[in-house]
């Protein structure tokens, strides 16, 4: 990282841009269910979600001071939100109540090995350009970008609102997220060059890269941006910069729900680049903070303390 990364005199560490919705978590299936049958949860939970939210809270857990740009509705979900954002240290300056419409829903259907959605857009996809005041780019050292298929009014204006960020020195990460018309694309492939880091997953690595392994979607999505790092589940994490390839295996911890690992990773692998640690250290970091939140129920992210994340890397300094 370079430019506004070391920056101190910025009034955020983080400026986190995307989804807010509500997560209604159904935990502890056998199996996710199909149409005309019943299947048994164990568990229920109402919870803050959202790529973009996920990764703004432990950012925040983490230590770094973090602003973030939503829409919510005027309703008790909205405010059951913002009253959890600024419970977990986010700043909710820039959390507007949309005047139309009701807050977005996520129905998280989820199992000890994978977890499928559901879900009610409402505010989820209200974003424009415009909702970004002109000075807030610059007053953060790094911008992230969360859940790009569903932002559809954000999309035409991201290009200019990169271009801002760069101005003033920052850099800026996305994670697309899955695409729900299985497009894969919307415009992603031209914003991908300007992108400092790109953030998929396994599935949407090859899927974007139109790639039938892991290994060569990497190789081409390194040709397309500058550092990319996917998060390949149980076998941790695959990084290029350009220089070098590496992978970082995963910790061994009990997984109770996957929910919001991927955000977790993302927040302790930029949280590690932005303090200048070398990039298989900063994956690491990300590896150990995607698997304490495999360890509990919900995005929960009160899980990622300095204690847990040094016990699992090894890291007596955190």
């Amino acid at each position: 990282m370079h430019g506004a990364a070391w920056d101190e005199s910025r009034d955020f560490d983080v400026l986190v841009i995307g989804d807010l919705n509500v997560d209604l978590i159904l935990s502890g299936l056998p199996r996710l269910p199909q149409f005309g049958e019943e299947v048994l949860a164990t568990g229920l939970a109402q919870r803050l979600g959202g790529s973009a939210a996920n990764f703004a809270v432990c950012c925040a857990r983490l230590g770094m001071s973090v602003a973030f740009v939503a829409n919510v509705g005027r309703d008790e979900f909205g405010s059951f939100l913002r009253n959890t954002l600024e419970e977990l240290g986010v700043a909710t300056d820039y959390v507007r109540r949309h005047p139309d419409l009701s807050t977005g829903i996520t129905v998280s259907l989820s199992g000890a090995h994978d977890r499928a959605f559901v879900t009610y857009v409402g505010t989820i996809d209200s974003l424009h350009g415009s909702d970004i005041p002109p000075d807030l780019p610059g007053r953060a050292r790094h911008m992230h970008v969360a859940s790009y298929f569903l932002q559809t009014q954000l999309r035409p204006d991201l290009l200019d609102l990169v271009a801002r960020v760069h101005e003033t020195g920052a850099t800026v990460s996305l994670d697309t997220g899955f695409d729900p018309a299985e497009r894969w694309d919307s415009g992603l492939l031209s914003l991908l060059s300007e992108m400092d880091i790109f953030l998929p997953n396994e599935v949407e690595a090859q899927a974007i890269a139109a790639a039938e392994t892991v290994d060569s979607a990497l190789a081409t999505l390194c040709g397309m941006t500058k550092l990319v790092a996917v998060k390949v589940g149980a076998e941790g994490s695959l990084a290029c910069d350009g220089r070098e390839t590496i992978h970082v295996p995963a910790f061994r911890l009990e997984v109770a729900d996957t929910t919001g690992c991927g955000d977790s990773f993302n927040a302790g692998f930029i949280d590690g680049l932005l303090q200048g640690l070398p990039l298989a250290e900063s994956m690491a970091r990300g590896n150990a903070c995607g698997a304490l939140m495999a360890s509990v129920v919900g995005n929960d992210a009160h899980v990622l303390t300095p204690a847990a994340i040094a016990q699992l890397t090894g890291d007596e300094a955190q």
